[in-house]
């Protein structure tokens, strides 16, 4: 296959891969942008497209090897996928003649990395629009409700395991039922290990577990490709490579960057796994009170009583609860600096400006330098500060629509709201300098 051009060489469906790129900046429950902002971060339907079509042959070249052209027949074909999901476009929906795909193996690859629906096909010919859900098929490789579709990823991760394993000269069966024997011997080795109760305890049995489910990963990882992204930023790559089945790496020169690959591809992976707590374990580890918290649905009961609690995702309970348990303690600390109103609601965020004092001899009142008075400043919403006085001193009170007070602070220097005297911006300069604490 050395010979032969990645699929990413030939042809890419981006129409479709832009269509689900804009959605996936929307996206915000689940997504590891919603992490940490981080620059020129890259939209995971670009990822997956990219990684995916950078590992796979193009069929039509004449160096691809027969067993990948047979495997993109058994699991892109019309015969294994009722209604033939995968089936290229009878006239393309975005160009202005009628235009029909020839059906080959390369424009399966395309339709499976993402082909527009029906829905926006019929919508597109009557001029309406789609709402961007519904602009891709569900069975399309780059679909956001598809991340976690094991039966879309798998057929993904098994023409990469045919493309990357092709030079053995084993036959597309083979090499298929080689993935699924070494993929379901991950899955025994998950299954053993999170059945086990009070597996963050590291006895024998936990330890000999663990190794055997980091062997079986290891013996599928050494049969995919490795992904290398130096320069991972918010870790986009290396997370869709995972998805993929591929053994992914990924750095940044930026400690930021690093923490948040870390926090979006590797913690999940070793700690957001299921787990079984004996109540004993569980109240040593969380205490009395989170217990009574726990659902019924999640305890296990014998002869009535609650012995132990099943958690989905370690990592989520876990952030989750020393997550509350730091904002408890924060507020005993400083929580008197928050009070609550009479409705029960307590601030979030203090409001803070420096402040300028007033030069005329007769006046010196102290006066908050803010340039506009606005907290909220939307079309559909407008909240700002309304400032009244109390002798020389500035209050403040919060109102609703247009703040029809002018700025203080006009070409830097500061019109006092109390005497109308002007300050200049040297004479703030100079208030500044002699109050700093050296």
């Amino acid at each position: 296959m050395q010979n032969c051009k990645k699929l990413i060489e030939v042809a890419m469906p981006i129409k479709e891969i832009s269509a689900e790129s804009v959605r996936d900046k929307s996206i915000r429950h689940g997504h590891i942008s919603t992490l940490h902002l981080w620059w020129a971060r890259r939209p995971l339907p670009v990822c997956r497209a990219v990684v995916f079509a950078s590992l796979v042959p193009d069929p039509l070249d004449e160096n691809c090897p027969q067993a990948f052209r047979d495997a993109v027949e058994i699991l892109l074909g019309k015969a294994n996928n009722v209604g033939d999901p995968y089936k290229p476009y009878d006239d393309i929906p975005y160009t202005a003649a009628i235009d029909k795909m020839e059906d080959n193996h390369r424009n399966r690859l395309l339709m499976f990395i993402g082909k527009f629906s029906e829905r926006f096909i019929l919508n597109e010919k009557l001029g309406k629009k789609t709402k961007s859900k519904f602009l891709l098929s569900d069975t399309s490789l780059i679909k956001w409700d598809n991340k976690n579709n094991e039966k879309i990823i798998n057929k993904a991760r098994k023409l990469i395991w045919v493309a990357y394993n092709s030079s053995t000269g084993l036959d597309t069966k083979t090499l298929l039922h080689q993935f699924e024997k070494y993929y379901q011997s991950i899955k025994d080795a998950e299954n053993a290990l999170h059945e086990t109760p009070d597996r963050h305890i590291k006895t024998d049995e936990v330890i000999l577990k663990e190794k055997v489910l980091d062997n079986s990963i290891n013996e599928f990882l050494d049969k995919m490709p490795k992904v290398f992204d130096p320069f991972a930023g918010g870790g986009a790559i290396p997370l869709e490579a995972a998805r993929l089945g591929c053994r992914s790496y990924g750095n940044d020169i930026n400690p930021v960057a690093h923490i948040i690959q870390k926090c979006s591809v590797e913690f999940p992976q070793k700690f957001g796994k299921p787990i079984t707590y004996s109540k004993i374990e569980f109240l040593k580890l969380f205490g009395q009170d989170e217990w009574n918290k726990v659902k019924n649905e999640n305890l296990v009961f014998e002869n009535g009583i609650a012995v132990s609690i099943n958690i989905t995702n370690r990592l989520s309970f876990e952030v989750g609860y020393f997550a509350k348990k730091l904002l408890t303690e924060t507020e005993n600390e400083i929580g008197q600096f928050y009070p609550a109103n009479e409705r029960g609601n307590k601030p979030i965020a203090y409001y803070w400006a420096y402040i300028g004092q007033c030069t005329n001899p007769s006046c010196h009142a102290e006066i908050p330098l803010l340039r506009q008075f606005y907290l909220c400043n939307k079309p559909d919403k407008k909240v700002y500060l309304s400032p009244f006085l109390n002798n020389k001193e500035i209050l403040f009170e919060i109102k609703e629509g247009i703040c029809p007070i002018d700025n203080w602070i006009k070409r830097k220097n500061l019109k006092c709201p109390v005497c109308g005297n002007i300050t200049s911006i040297d004479d703030l300069k100079w208030q500044f300098i002699i109050k700093l604490p050296f």
